[in-house]
């Protein structure tokens, strides 16, 4: 549409383009690399194709287009007697070394073989190569003095690899020949006549954010992203491969349906879908689900990097929490239903707060586990903004544009985003938005939920935490007080002692453990392990001894800060451990407040 239109001269292809795509030509069909696809799909009259691959020739689709171009640049060198340009780009050309080899050209006109020795001297020689493709463009729109075109078909130019040939940078950084490339094309697609022409020229590169920005930010040049496959798109290649690729005429051995396979390989290229059918028919085994996951889950973190994602299967559940009945009362009658809801009521992600040690990490990983869906762990996002950042967040928006009810998991999100105030360094404003933007997507809604934990919600950026992002339900995580504070106390001591029945001792141990947090009780649990490892059963005196001889971290102020942010954060009054009204909200920010002026902060 955009060639047939003319909306555009210079299209950028980027995303999934080292992918296989299915092309059908009369009674054949197949899946083919992306080149290959768009030669194939646009070889059609009227039209001379011209594919530019790095250290390689520029390549003609036929050999009659070869003739016919070669024949139009003959015409065309009569017409204007000598190619100045040119000569001056192969000169300029053999001074970077790269044509050291080659004889150099004579200054006094043309001779018979000059396209072939240009097309030769191309090879290996990108600047060469690019600025014979735009005198190719100038010839495809020039006319004898009769006014009749010198050639008569449209030029397609695939050009791959666009982001060795024009590697993003400040101008001054590059070096000359990459300078020099960035000068060639910006010229060539800013000419009005090239514009206003029936040519095209195709940028492919992995992402755009490679290419040198003079270029990307061109406003002729637009933008093609080739998305990750969708669900309909892997079920095609798995029938079409049981049908026509299967070796020695077996049957792929599923679990389930080749539907279900569709669904469960979400996130997979064809390329990678293709080498796991290669294997479950090599082997002869049955293909289960968890060696699918592990596939994806390998898949994608050699996309990101194991330093950027994780794929993670929690094995506890919500069954397995201790205490917090209200919480997860909430999460399994609220909450769940609208994580894995697909329709309006879906939400796009929910934050989590509360003081450290409340217990959020194992409470939330066991709402993945209990929702039993693929959960992926982002981290370490701030460090790796200062490297291939757009490139990393490209890859990541497609992934998730394919994927399936998934939770995205960001522990620790206080530090893991960066600010969008002028204070912020730019890569890191940029980045931030485009994730605040991805939160509101429209298009991964029901599909992707975030959930950001912190023990420092006040640290958010405003702009995560407002609502249609993560701050439609900010949930606190509290220490546990009362019949919760009992079943932590019974949990802690039921392998040493039995107090199940005996209120007075119930009731001395909670003097005993006062302030005490979720994790302080799983530390004194491990503690009464250890104790009773060393020394056999324990008696009560030696049970209390342990207890006693502890003493809290000293953090407690720290603590009471995060907790009275997560009070005023709370967006559910239902999930407060006190009723709720205006004036308490006030008097949460005075303590805030007081705390501060004493110097702490959280």
């Amino acid at each position: 549409m955009l060639i047939n239109s003319g909306t555009s001269r210079s299209i950028v292809l980027h995303g999934n383009i080292h992918d296989l795509f299915f092309i059908q030509e009369e009674k054949q069909e197949d899946y083919i690399p992306l080149v290959p696809f768009l030669t194939r799909s646009w070889d059609i009259p009227g039209f001379i194709l011209l594919v530019y691959e790095l250290n390689g020739p520029l390549r003609f689709l036929s050999a009659n287009d070869r003739n016919t171009m070669k024949v139009a640049y003959h015409s065309w060198r009569k017409l204007i007697g000598s190619d100045l340009t040119f000569t001056t780009t192969l000169t300029s050309e053999r001074n970077l070394s790269e044509l050291s080899n080659q004889k150099a050209l004579k200054p006094d006109g043309f001779v018979d073989d000059k396209f072939e020795e240009y097309l030769n001297d191309a090879i290996g020689s990108p600047t060469l190569a690019l600025e014979l493709l735009r005198q190719f463009c100038l010839i495809s729109r020039s006319e004898t003095p009769d006014g009749k075109p010198l050639l008569y078909e449209k030029l397609i130019i695939l050009i791959e690899a666009t982001d060795m040939l024009l590697p993003e940078g400040e101008i001054r950084s590059l070096n000359l020949g990459d300078r020099h490339r960035v000068s060639i094309v910006q010229d060539w697609i800013s000419d009005s006549d090239f514009m206003k022409s029936s040519d095209t020229v195709v940028f492919i590169s992995e992402s755009r954010s490679l290419i040198n920005s003079r270029i990307m930010r061109l406003p002729q040049v637009v933008s093609v992203e080739i998305p990750s496959p969708d669900e309909k798109d892997r079920r095609h290649f798995i029938s079409w491969f049981n049908r026509t690729q299967k070796p020695n005429d077996k049957e792929l051995n599923l679990w389930g349906s080749q539907s279900q396979l569709g669904m469960l390989t979400a996130g997979l290229s064809i390329q990678a879908l293709r080498q796991l059918l290669l294997s479950v028919c090599y082997s002869g085994e049955k293909l289960q689900p968890e060696t699918v996951i592990e596939k994806v889950s390998d898949f994608i973190q050699a996309q990101l990097g194991e330093d950027v994602v994780e794929f993670k299967k929690p094995n506890h559940s919500l069954k397995d929490i201790i205490g917090n009945r209200k919480l997860i009362e909430y999460l399994r009658t609220q909450l769940i239903p609208r994580i894995t809801s697909t329709g309006k009521d879906a939400i796009a992600g929910f934050s989590v707060c509360g003081p450290i040690g409340s217990g959020k990490t194992f409470i939330f990983e066991g709402l993945a586990g209990e929702l039993d869906i693929p959960v992926l762990v982002l981290k370490n996002i701030r460090s790796m903004w200062f490297g291939q950042t757009d490139v990393i967040f490209e890859r990541l928006r497609r992934l998730l544009m394919a994927l399936v009810n998934v939770l995205i998991f960001v522990d620790e999100a206080d530090t893991q985003f960066g600010g969008v105030g002028t204070d912020a360094h730019s890569t890191e404003r940029r980045l931030t938005g485009k994730i605040q933007a991805m939160m509101s997507d429209p298009q991964l809604r029901g599909n992707i939920t975030w959930l950001l934990m912190t023990a420092r919600i006040y640290n958010l950026s405003p702009d995560l935490r407002r609502e249609g992002r993560v701050g439609d339900i900010v949930i606190p995580v509290l220490d546990p007080i009362g019949e919760d504070r009992k079943e932590f106390i019974k949990w802690t001591l039921d392998n040493v002692i039995q107090i199940e029945n005996d209120e007075e001792k119930l009731e001395h141990f909670q003097d005993l453990t006062e302030g005490y947090s979720a994790a302080s009780f799983g530390s004194l649990r491990a503690d009464l392990e250890a104790a009773k490892v060393s020394k056999g059963e324990l008696t009560e005196n030696e049970i209390l001894e342990v207890i006693s001889d502890r003493i809290l971290p000293n953090i407690g102020p720290i603590r009471e800060y995060q907790t009275l942010q997560a009070y005023l954060n709370c967006t559910r009054k239902s999930l407060l451990p006190v009723h709720y009204t205006p004036e308490i909200r006030e008097s949460w920010r005075r303590q805030i407040a007081e705390l501060e002026s004493r110097g702490v902060s959280g």
